[in-house]
């Protein structure tokens, strides 16, 4: 599995006209990471298909059968659906019915693309979501069995094209398992950048063939087979009999997004840095009545120190809720209607400098509602992260941010209360396009010039090139600083600049929008990003033995290479600080712009012959054994 995500490097797939343009640019995603972690887990996805594939479910008294993909897991809940091809999320979607949802795209169950290799105009059947045989065989043609559903494009993914489609299918029981009906499609299109808006579908089932013992109904999705493409989001399936074409009434409240931070700006922030004044005065979390009329619900909260256990503060009070305005345009938490935003947090229940790190959850749950239809979407648990970092990110991404401009510089804002160290800097890397990790960059940090990124204050002294992790939910990885950079109380700018014109993209977390706090320069001057979302990108600050939650330095920031002479003339050296290097290395030497001008294995004890190569400035890329290191050098006649 780890030899296809270096695969993909070696093809342009997915990218759009506009991703070569200059300045900033966005593109989706080529992996799940999420996905990827679950895969490697000890329970694997055959035994997940396997599991009852042959047990036969009925319709549940009042229920029936019902989905709203709230359930904390990124798999289809395996009483119901028999396959693991979506991606179930509360991330991808737009305000949708309910907490949660299932993603059709172009990656398989484990994170992967289907196929590597195939052109980013091409479609073809990719995700499948396949219900367990039900039983309708107690039901007729006048019991008014229908299945309904909501559904989404491209939510805050990737436009489905026009020759993309979601596609629902029956089947009845029978010997030949392969004869699919098909009941309705859809063809792709793109969701306006305001709108949030949900298309619901009924579907009658009168036809005799299907109201038997060993009824099955499936989704599948047609689109491009290289990546999270092409996104579909459905939510809320509902299989019952006694129903009408106008049944658009569920009995339900639902949370819709995951709970939001405390803090007014971060969703994490070292614990020597916060302040009273830094958390909000409200909570607003979107929340969805699905009944008809109005709703008076108890709504709680708790406060609590995960490490001491200690209950900071709670609320229970009656809140009214309105029914879900469906002509709304709901992006956030912008409406009164659906939103807990009157809840003043009692500051003085915390102390005006935290005594330590500490990790605090919030509880946000609702009670008193009448014959409500599903409880996992009642409560949401916000993990509120007092430690070491600050994060703008969720520590989920959407898409992913880039430049392709040689020596452009892209750099996220932060406010330091007190002065402290910076350390290091995790940075999430997507894979796309090329393999990035030829390429280079070097860790930069920006004083404040009037709300803009000023002069650079630090740049690291060897350069740096991106790793892409193969496992891991997002996973970031650690850039440390030559030394621990001490920074005074006020406003810097944390990032890198690119020693490169390749695109090195940087994940984006599109469910937390912190754009005003992202800076990128081509080249004439620094601009605010364009785009909806935030970095993942976390400075890490304090003494290394304070230090909560950093492990060691990876294998690539101890292993280091030098090349000599450097500038060289005819002959290049390499070596290693290895104590005992290995006999056979492999290098891979790219100029300026990104291109691979050689690449082989040799004898450590050998030189490389760059006689060929025209005068100028040069990165080599070094492997030896797992460990991999790059430098610099200048080649001179």
């Amino acid at each position: 599995m780890i030899t296809k995500i270096y695969i993909l490097f070696l093809f342009f797939i997915i990218i759009s006209t506009s991703l070569f343009s200059q300045g900033l640019v966005e593109s989706p995603l080529t992996t799940n990471l999420v996905l990827t972690k679950k895969s490697n887990q000890s329970k694997s996805l055959s035994e997940l298909k396997s599991a009852s594939i042959h047990d036969t479910i009925k319709l549940a008294p009042i229920k029936g059968i019902l989905d709203d993909f709230s359930n904390d897991s990124p798999y289809p809940d395996t009483s119901i659906w028999l396959d693991n091809d979506v991606f179930i999320n509360r991330t991808f979607g737009k305000a949708p019915i309910s907490l949660g949802m299932a993603t059709f795209d172009g990656l398989n169950a484990d994170g992967y693309p289907y196929n590597f290799v195939v052109s980013n105009t091409s479609s073809a059947s990719a995700d499948s979501l396949t219900s367990k045989p039900i039983d309708l065989s107690p039901y007729g043609p006048k019991d008014s069995i229908y299945l309904s559903f909501f559904y989404q494009p491209q939510g805050l993914g990737d436009k489905p094209e026009t020759a993309d489609s979601l596609i629902l299918e029956f089947k009845g029981p029978g010997k030949n398992d392969s004869i699919w009906s098909s009941i309705w499609d859809m063809q792709g299109s793109a969701l306006a950048a305001n709108d949030s808006s949900w298309h619901r579908v009924m579907i009658p089932i009168t036809n005799t063939a299907f109201l038997k013992k060993g009824f099955q109904f499936r989704f599948r999705n047609y689109a491009t087979l290289s990546g999270s493409l092409d996104d579909w989001h459905i939510d809320y399936v509902y299989l019952n009999n006694n129903r009408k074409i106008s049944d658009t009434i569920f009995s339900d409240i639902s949370w819709v997004y995951n709970g939001t931070s405390l803090l007014k700006n971060y969703q994490a922030m070292p614990w020597k840095q916060y302040l009273p004044s830094e958390l909000r005065t409200n909570i607003p979390n979107l929340i969805r009545n699905n009944y008809a009329n109005l709703q008076i619900l108890t709504y709680h909260y708790k406060i609590t120190n995960d490490t001491t256990l200690a209950i900071i503060d709670t609320f229970k009070g009656a809140v009214n809720i309105y029914p879900f305005n469906k002509d709304e345009k709901y992006t956030d938490c912008d409406t009164p209607l659906g939103c807990i935003d009157n809840v003043a947090i009692n500051t003085n229940k915390f102390p005006a400098i935290l005594t330590g790190p500490d990790q605090i959850t919030i509880e946000h749950y609702y009670t008193k509602t009448l014959n409500d239809l599903i409880i996992t979407n009642d409560t949401i648990n916000v993990h509120q992260k007092f430690l070491n970092y600050y994060a703008y990110d969720d520590g989920t991404a959407e898409s992913a941010i880039s430049l392709s401009t040689l020596n452009s510089n892209l750099a996220e804002k932060y406010t330091l209360n007190v002065g402290d160290s910076l350390q290091c800097l995790d940075i999430y890397f997507n894979p796309i396009i090329s393999n990035a990790t030829l390429y280079a960059f070097s860790l930069n940090v920006w004083n404040d010039n009037g709300g803009k990124p000023g002069t650079v204050i630090f740049t690291s002294a060897s350069p740096l090139t991106p790793e892409y992790n193969a496992s891991g939910e997002n996973k970031f990885t650690r850039y440390f600083f030559d030394a621990p950079l001490y920074l005074s109380a006020g406003t810097y700018y944390i990032g890198f600049t690119q020693i490169t014109n390749q695109f090195l993209n940087v994940g984006e977390d599109k469910n937390i929008n912190s754009q005003d706090k992202v800076f990128y320069n081509v080249g004439g001057g620094w601009n605010n990003s364009p785009f909806f979302g935030s970095l993942m990108m976390r400075p890490f600050f304090g003494a290394k033995s304070d230090l909560v939650g950093i492990e060691n330095p990876t294998a690539k920031n101890d292993y280091t290479v030098s090349v000599y002479p450097n500038p060289a003339n005819d002959k290049l050296f390499i070596k290693s600080n290895l104590d005992y290097p290995f006999q056979k290395i492999s290098y891979t030497i790219v100029d300026l712009f990104g291109r691979t001008i050689f690449e082989n294995i040799l004898n450590i004890s050998e030189y490389i012959d760059i006689s060929s190569l025209a005068d100028g400035v040069y990165f080599i890329r070094v492997t030896e054994d797992k460990n991999s290191s790059t430098a610099k050098f200048i080649k001179i006649n």
